[in-house]
């Protein structure tokens, strides 16, 4: 699908030669959370904490005893179902220019990493700041197209899946987001994926410049029947643009809490 300048729900695969530049870089990158990940699942497993892995879906860590740590005073709704996933969202927030000189939300695209073996680490608490960090100095013109194609490459095991956003299912009108375990977690299975509703939006406790925390319903799929959007980091637009001015890409990180489903 596109809207405007921006492609969104399709990711394009042919590495540049930026993407060559770069490999070494996000190389340590997977390092690091391959590094966090090992460490964590070997405590947990001391502590028999850890289902033994069976299958791609099953390699995941046991979140049944985890919760979000949501700040006083920040008014999410807490869930209703208990935490199946939790990914780290990195890619971009994507905007697009109105005619009013101010910027509209047209989708994000980001690959979806498992952490969850490092939930309850010492490193967790600190990992969308450090991820964000990392990211945001990357050069500009690094796409979240070559993000995904060099997680494919390195490390396609802590891949979930994609974030994009798609027409509307229910009103045909309009976008909407979509979390897709189709590729990567669920290989083949039509439905491990999930497009949500937003029922809350809350700005970010962390600042200004990151985008709101959000609430989803779910409006078709079976991946999950509630998604968090937490502790954020980036992905607010400019205050202002110029009028015809082409979509920006705004770099961003987030935590994602995929609650309940049939996975």
């Amino acid at each position: 699908m596109r809207i405007g300048s921006l492609q969104i729900g399709q990711v394009t695969r042919s590495p540049t030669p930026l993407f060559f530049t770069l490999a070494p870089l996000f190389r340590s990158f997977y390092m690091m959370l391959h590094s966090i990940k090992t460490i964590t699942v070997l405590a947990s497993l001391a502590c028999a904490c850890v289902a033994a892995p069976a299958s791609r879906s099953s390699k995941r860590c046991n979140l049944s005893t985890a919760s979000m740590d949501i700040p006083s005073g920040v008014a999410l709704p807490v869930p209703t179902y208990k935490p199946t996933f939790l990914g780290l969202g990195v890619g971009t927030q994507n905007y697009t220019c109105t005619s009013a000189g101010t910027y509209t939300s047209a989708g994000a695209l980001a690959e979806l990493y498992d952490v969850s073996c490092m939930y309850g680490s010492p490193a967790f608490e600190d990992l969308p700041a450090f991820t964000y960090s990392f990211w945001n100095h990357t050069p500009a013109s690094v796409s979240p197209s070559e993000l995904i194609s060099l997680g494919d490459i390195f490390d396609s095991s802590m891949v979930l899946g994609q974030h994009y956003f798609v027409t509307n299912p229910i009103t045909g009108s309009g976008i909407s987001p979509k979390w897709d375990f189709t590729s990567r977690t669920f290989p083949g299975n039509p439905e491990a994926f999930v497009v949500g509703s937003k029922l809350a939006d809350v700005p970010a406790p962390t600042g200004k410049l990151d985008v709101d925390w959000l609430k989803f319903s779910n409006a078709t799929g079976d991946l999950a029947n509630e998604v968090y959007r937490v502790d954020t980091r980036g992905g607010q637009p400019p205050a202002s643009c110029v009028p015809g001015s082409a979509g920006i890409y705004v770099k961003y990180v987030a935590l994602y809490w995929f609650m309940g489903g049939s996975f």
